[in-house]
């Protein structure tokens, strides 16, 4: 029988202190939210394996992004290395992923993925 399991990282920036108005003080917030922020159970919908199949893929999408925030490199990778370590650990493979950036009031900048083993 496969298992299958959902997972969400956020920058969760809805939450940040509203004195936060500057960009060394967002990217300070950034880094500490990265540094010791975890993936968490998701309970929402599956991301397209169509959109992005590989953990390789869901870095360079995030990267993309990111890159333009002018931030240090690490805002992408200690998420993904922290979802490597999930992976390994748990004998987990990748099989979906999503990436979205913050949107109003809609949603955070977040990544999605789906792993089964």
């Amino acid at each position: 029988m496969t298992e299958s399991a959902l997972l969400m990282f956020s920058y969760y920036e809805h939450d940040w202190d509203e004195s936060i108005d500057n960009p060394e003080a967002a990217t300070t917030e950034l880094m500490r939210r990265v540094t010791e922020g975890d993936w968490t159970p998701y309970s929402g919908d599956e991301p397209d394996p169509d959109d992005i199949a590989t953990i390789e893929d869901l870095e360079a999408r995030a990267r993309e992004s990111i890159d333009a925030w002018n931030v240090p490199d690490d805002a992408v990778r200690i998420p993904i290395d922290k979802l490597r370590a999930i992976i390994d650990a748990g004998g987990w493979t990748f099989v979906a992923g999503e990436f979205t950036e913050l949107v109003g009031n809609h949603h955070d900048t977040e990544y999605v993925v789906q792993l089964t083993r």
